[in-house]
């Protein structure tokens, strides 16, 4: 049996992040392959995936379970940028370096890229992607960025998407369902003029706010909460669930408005109608793909976001396709490795 090693922001609690584990592992589990990780919280991690896990601060582990592996997966999500924090970026390039210098084949998978900030971090950055045996991303902003680089990287879509080919949609759908996450731009202001927006626009419509992390997500949900109350508004609190019941939690909503895009790509896949709150570039991406309702948290006006949800409570827009995940790009090369 080929050992897999992968390498992801697991056992977080990020639903994002928990969600692409989840179908990475249970599809690389399905093929066969004897799945670790590499992550926080090790227990519960072993306990919601099946599989087996190596701490993510331990050095000397990672590199033993490097040197046992036959294949190291890097992703998904957008691990590969400084954004967070240049330890961010240095961490995850060192291990695919690492599993590189001992001659084990790499995989970058359905990731994120983002322009990385300082010219020797894009430098090792681009370094260590052309080591890479095989890239595949998930927009085609990355893909032009990898371009840019002379990097070869396969487009794909994000491993989520396949979540919803296994879900029925409901044909039922009611209420609003409000996904904020804790973000600089988010504040008090943006939420007292959300929730005014909110309250002039969406009438006898029950009204729930989602936290899809709590350590993260659950004071500016409650927050808002208690702005929408403000205006007149009762609103339900939906705290942290596990990916299958956040999943059946959003396909019974009539309209979804979120600031994280896994809320926004399983939304739009389960046919909700979806408003995006861009507040990264990533969010750009994903609304500017898929023609989504939004406004940017750098530059709305309370009038303008008014006017907006007008529209989006009132004036109802086709729902564009998404794209499915294919993981026979993926499966292939996994074949190919392991006969070597």
């Amino acid at each position: 049996m080929k050992r897999i090693l992968v390498s992801g922001y697991v056992g977080f609690n990020n639903f994002g992040d928990e969600a692409i584990f989840y179908c990475l592992s249970s599809h690389l589990k399905s093929l066969g392959y004897d799945v670790k990780v590499i992550c926080n919280n090790e227990k519960e991690t072993e306990e919601k995936y099946k599989v087996k896990t190596c701490y993510y601060k331990n050095f000397f582990e990672i590199i033993r379970n490097i040197l046992k592996c036959d294949i190291l997966i890097s992703g998904g999500g957008s691990l590969l940028q400084n954004k967070t924090s240049n330890f961010s970026l240095y961490y995850y390039l060192f291990i695919l370096l690492s599993a590189k210098l001992f001659f084990k084949k790499t995989i970058v998978f359905a990731q994120g890229i983002e322009p990385v900030r300082g010219k020797f971090n894009k430098i090792i950055t681009s370094f260590i992607l052309k080591t890479v045996d095989f890239i595949t991303v998930r927009d085609e902003n990355s893909l032009n960025l990898l371009k840019k680089y002379n990097i070869k990287a396969s487009l794909v879509s994000d491993p989520v998407y396949s979540l919803i080919d296994e879900t029925e949609i409901s044909k039922d759908k009611s209420g609003v369902i409000i996904q904020l996450r804790k973000f600089e731009g988010i504040d008090e202001k943006f939420l007292k003029a959300l929730a005014d927006a909110v309250a002039k626009n969406c009438k006898n419509q029950k009204i729930s706010v989602f936290s899809f992390q709590d350590t993260y997500d659950k004071d500016i949900c409650l927050k808002f909460i208690d702005c929408l109350k403000e205006f007149g508004i009762n609103a339900d609190f939906i705290p942290e669930q596990n990916i299958l019941d956040t999943v059946k939690i959003i396909n019974n909503a009539k309209y979804v408005i979120s600031t994280r895009l896994h809320g926004i790509i399983i939304s739009q896949a389960l046919k909700c109608n979806v408003f995006a709150i861009i507040y990264d570039d990533k969010i750009k991406t994903i609304t500017d793909e898929l023609a989504l309702q939004n406004t940017d948290i750098t530059s709305y006006t309370k009038e303008e976001l008014n006017n907006k949800m007008n529209g989006f409570f009132n004036l109802q827009k086709d729902i564009k396709p998404y794209r499915k995940f294919r993981w026979d790009i993926t499966d292939k090369k996994l074949e190919e490795f392991s006969k070597k």
